[in-house]
């Protein structure tokens, strides 16, 4: 795949965060609409409407908290416990909310202070997992241990029953109570978001995560500036299930493939990992794993390909094979480790020495060869030359042992002899054999 500039690639970049962002705060301009231009004196109470969307809500909660608790029974991601202890928790407080609605005019509070506190629980959780980010997964005892789970339902039981004695309280119809909740919840969200864009979002789910933040946080603005039953307190609602809804489908998406939220990547997330595997591969499959230069599959296509170029623009082209004199007994008496480094070491040496154009490869054991394009015998000889001097001096070492090893070449020259791969290798492998029987340590043929 084509890389993008580096300049579009990060203008693109910024464009699609400011689209979140955008996106993000969209809520805010119909918040303000209705703060401006809408009088809050009109009011839709509907009890009856009121009462199904809350029980469409718990039972969506309690569905979405089921499938979070198996995504992290499964993968025992810790952010997964607290953001099912936050759905749970949500569920549970936020029930009475929707009971008591035939309350509203005779207790308010009852009525009213079950929606900032619910808002609170599940905000809360929501940073509380946003903290857990990144943290090794949870062993399998605890994911399944029920003390922790029916603890927590008796918590959140407990402060049901604190909000409803509240709410029957001297002190609740003081508005700073549900406000207080309600600024509580606000900010704990934003706490949430600003901790989620620490870590990034570069993963769709965590996308996911820091929208719905956003949205749960704008809710709560949209609550406290709100009168119960006015467009604005419904519309607060309104935003609320837009966040929930984001985050339920982030969960589901979860549920679908890894588990686990912090592992379900992007389209362009995987696009790059794919595109880094194949380059992996690839180096894989042309690269000599022991000396990284080219294998001998790799090396014999290239020089296919240089071939019939130079058979196009008929230019010269020479193929030199080199052999490592007396190999075998740097093994028999060093071991095959100290071979290692040697090869390691010769490849290195000779392949600083080369040029851009030209190719060199390790064919097999300690044979090498190396491809010089658009080069006639007498400068390949000059090059070979110079390649078997530098490596005659060269000191070769591993750990403490220090050794000087000689290396003989044999070179073939295209046109003069042959016009294929095959019968290039073939005269350069005799001119090599040529040099070793006239005593090694030297360029067949030579000078």
């Amino acid at each position: 795949m084509e890389h993008l500039p580096a300049g579009l690639d990060k203008l693109t970049r910024v464009y699609v965060r400011l689209l979140h962002v955008l996106f993000a705060l969209s809520p805010s301009v119909a918040i303000w609409y209705l703060a401006q231009y809408q009088d809050p004196a009109l009011r839709y109470e509907s009890h009856a409407f009121h009462e199904i969307a809350i029980g469409v809500a718990i039972l969506a909660s309690l569905f979405v908290t089921w499938i979070t608790w198996r995504c992290y029974r499964d993968a025992g991601d810790p952010m997964l416990r607290w953001l099912t202890l936050g759905f749970l928790g949500f569920a549970i407080v936020y029930a009475p909310h929707g009971l008591f609605t035939g309350h509203a005019h005779d207790h308010p509070m009852l009525f009213l202070l079950y929606g900032p506190a619910s808002r609170l629980i599940l905000n809360a959780c929501l940073l509380l997992a946003v903290l857990q980010h990144g943290r090794p997964a949870d062993n399998p005892e605890k994911r399944g241990s029920k003390r922790f789970w029916l603890g927590w339902l008796a918590i959140f039981l407990v402060i049901d029953v604190a909000v409803g004695l509240l709410a029957l309280s001297p002190i609740a119809d003081r508005p700073e109570l549900r406000l207080g909740l309600e600024w509580i919840a606000f900010f704990l969200a934003l706490a949430g978001l600003l901790r989620m864009r620490r870590h990034g979002t570069d993963l769709p789910l965590l996308a996911i995560y820091s929208l719905s933040l956003a949205m749960f946080a704008q809710s709560s603005l949209a609550f406290i500036i709100a009168g119960a039953w006015n467009h604005q307190w419904w519309l607060a609602h309104a935003i609320s299930a837009s966040g929930f809804l984001l985050l339920s489908y982030g969960v589901i998406r979860a549920f679908q493939t890894t588990r686990s939220f912090s592992t379900v990547y992007s389209q362009e997330v995987i696009m790059r990992q794919l595109e880094n595997a194949n380059e992996q591969l690839t180096l894989m499959a042309t690269t000599d794993s022991l000396t990284g230069v080219a294998n001998r599959r790799h090396f014999l296509d290239r020089a296919g390909e240089e071939l019939a170029r130079c058979q196009r623009s008929e230019t010269p082209l020479c193929l030199v094979l080199l052999d490592i004199d007396h190999f075998k007994l740097v093994n028999d008496n060093h071991g095959h480790q100290a071979g290692d480094a040697v090869l390691r070491q010769l490849a290195r040496s000779i392949d600083d020495m080369l040029r851009g154009s030209d190719v060199f490869g390790r064919l097999g054991g300690e044979e090498f060869a190396i491809l010089l394009p658009d080069t006639g015998m007498s400068e390949a000889i000059a090059i070979a030359e110079r390649v078997r001097r530098q490596i005659s001096e060269r000191e070769m070492r591993h750990g403490d042992l220090c050794l000087r090893i000689t290396i003989s070449l044999g070179i073939a020259d295209f046109p003069a002899d042959g016009e294929r791969v095959d019968a290039l290798y073939a005269e350069a492998d005799r001119r090599l054999y040529a040099a070793k029987e006239g005593g090694r340590n030297r360029v067949s043929p030579a000078v």
